[in-house]
């Protein structure tokens, strides 16, 4: 039964679950896609605790998906680096224009004849499968740590088709509206001219925008709230002239914003915020909407039909467009495998798909209204499958990392030597960058891998491949230096992923500079310095002991590190005692503390 709950609350209550469904997923280790399904239906259709659309009435529910969805957008398309594109432009190309309009073709056949859809409701929607989207691709592959020209290629698809998608769902239903009231080229003229303003306030946002910033007009303060009303002006006024134009708008915007930036250091801010707000936004709608479903659509979607139009679309549409548009391109054919294995549908095709739903009711069209669940069941069957299969099949054909989490040492010392060799030794990747150097002779001769380039500058990270890596110890004797490493390394790698080596000062002023969160990511002992780490190493060896042994450790010795069985180095922090462990191994200095 639906309590009646207060706008407000219901809201409030959304973005918590959205939140909490990021949070139980990175804890159990689900594909967060996944989570969010589950507990959208469970607080909609299937316990009938909440149902938004309804609370809110679809004048509102329906505006704020749509506004989300435009924010989430952009956020993925300003975020594109066209240097990526380099090396594999023929593929990402070809995808999305000849294997676009093979996937449509193919799925406009499955859904007429597998689920008996009428021609015109089949082209539409087939257009509208054609999604991938941003919200579903790139957890997945953040999750997979695939090899970088597969992630490129299919992040680029679902930004560019996420948008693309439903104007050529529109225009296909403008084709089946003009043949309906007889060929017109007043219509069709009418359509392009829309299409082309569009277009031309997405390019014009961007650069009005860029123009105030490089003139100083925007204070630093105010850019990213003002960064946000241009976005939601640009999809307002655009969907206003054309129906759902407003997601080709924003995407030209955040391309084109993309383009401008260059990873320069002043939009570093506003893309952190709107970076955040893309975080929220996303697993609020996905809820906000399967929450929205009803008990009768779901009875809707459990069909056999549906499953085998979902098994078709997986095993042979998307194969089989990618398979053929990506022949001698610069992919290799694993990596033509591995794209044409995911398509994951997420929001934007809810979203749209609901549209199209009432566009076609109101033309009385049959089988109309089993758009939206059939829709949805495409969608989470999807999410279920791509979600629970990539990284298994991406690590079976070597495009995955198979190895334990690496580690990265930022700074060359005797320990930090000594300490990569011990890693090494449990079969854990380890990577060396030295700030003054690209090459190391006792670097190679321990068989490290060494990061060529600045492992500060994001391009340089970019065409590296760090997929093996997933923690960075900065052990430079520059305090500076690492913090500016660990402000840097931080986004990329996550908050408990990097840690620094302890620095001794001179004065009580600058030991205050450890004071707060920085404090809490000190390896080992803040009261030493690298230079004391370097002697002690020198005189002895970092011990290791089973973790059966974890009470022979005295307050005399100090943890350095505990290796678990399945390989993952965890390090001890100055502020927080190491844990103790059912199994693996402790690194220990024997008797440093007299």
């Amino acid at each position: 039964m639906l309590f009646d709950l207060p706008v407000m609350l219901v809201i409030v209550l959304f973005l918590a679950l959205g939140i909490f469904s990021q949070w139980l997923a990175n804890r159990i280790k689900w594909p967060s896609i996944v989570v969010m399904s589950i507990v959208g239906l469970l607080v909609g259709p299937i316990l009938g605790l909440a149902n938004p659309e309804h609370t809110l009435g679809s004048e509102v529910f329906s505006p704020i998906v749509s506004l989300a969805v435009a924010i989430i957008l952009f956020e993925g398309s300003s975020n594109l680096d066209f240097r990526e594109l380099k090396g594999i432009s023929k593929a990402v190309i070809r995808i999305i224009t000849l294997g676009a309009t093979i996937a449509w073709v193919l799925g406009a056949i499955a859904l007429h004849k597998i689920l008996g859809f009428p021609i015109s409701i089949a082209i539409v929607m087939g257009g509208l499968l054609l999604i991938t989207g941003p919200t579903v691709i790139q957890p997945l592959l953040k999750q997979a740590k695939v090899r970088n020209s597969v992630d490129t290629v299919l992040r680029w698809e679902s930004i560019i088709l996420d948008p693309l998608g439903p104007i050529l769902a529109l225009a296909a239903f403008y084709v089946y509206q003009i043949i309906g009231q007889g060929f017109g080229f007043q219509l069709l003229f009418i359509f392009i001219f829309k299409m082309l303003v569009v277009a031309l306030i997405g390019f014009g946002a961007s650069f009005f925008f860029n123009w105030l910033i490089q003139r100083d007009v925007i204070p630093q303060n105010l850019m990213p709230s003002i960064q946000l009303v241009f976005i939601l002006l640009v999809f307002s006024i655009c969907d206003q002239i054309l129906d759902e134009s407003g997601l080709l708008a924003v995407t030209i915007f955040g391309l084109m914003m993309a383009r401008y930036k260059r990873h320069d250091l002043i939009y570093k801010e506003s893309d952190h915020f709107i970076e955040n707000m893309s975080s929220i936004l996303v697993s609020t709608v996905f809820i906000l909407i399967t929450s929205s479903l009803t008990p009768s659509v779901l009875m809707n979607v459990l069909s056999w039909k549906l499953v085998i139009f979902s098994l078709v679309m997986i095993v042979l549409v998307r194969p089989i467009a990618v398979l053929l548009s990506t022949i001698g391109t610069e992919i290799t054919k694993k990596e033509r495998a591995l794209v044409g294995m995911m398509a994951p549908r997420g929001i934007v095709v809810l979203t749209v798909a609901q549209f199209f739903g009432g566009l076609f009711l109101n033309d009385n069209m049959k089988m109309a209204s089993y758009i939206t669940p059939v829709t949805f069941g495409l969608v989470f069957i999807t999410v279920v499958i791509y979600g629970f299969s990539f990284t298994p099949i991406s690590k079976m054909l070597g495009l995955a990392s198979t190895e334990p989490p690496g580690v990265i040492l930022v700074g060359e010392s005797e320990f930090s030597y000594h300490l990569g060799t011990q890693l090494q030794s449990h079969g854990i990747p380890v990577m060396v960058f030295n700030l003054f150097s690209n090459t190391s002779d006792k670097a190679e001769e321990l068989g490290f891998e060494i990061f060529k380039g600045n492992l500060l500058s994001s391009s340089d990270r970019m065409y590296a491949d760090l997929i093996r890596y997933n923690k960075c110890l900065l052990m430079t004797k520059s305090f500076i230096f690492n913090s500016l490493a660990f402000n840097e390394l931080v986004p990329e790698f996550g908050l408990n992923n990097v840690n620094m080596m302890p620095v001794s000062f001179t004065d009580d002023q600058a030991r205050n500079n450890l004071n707060g969160p920085l404090r809490n990511h000190i390896l080992f002992d803040e009261k030493h310095s690298p230079r004391w780490f370097d002697n002690v190493i020198t005189n002895q060896n970092i011990v290791e002991v089973p973790a059966s042994s974890y009470h022979d450790i005295t307050d005399k010795d100090m943890i350095i590190y505990h290796i678990s069985d399945d390989k993952e180095a965890t390090f001890h922090r100055s502020t927080k005692s190491m844990d103790e462990y059912d199994n693996g191994t402790y690194g220990i200095l024997r008797n440093v503390y007299q």
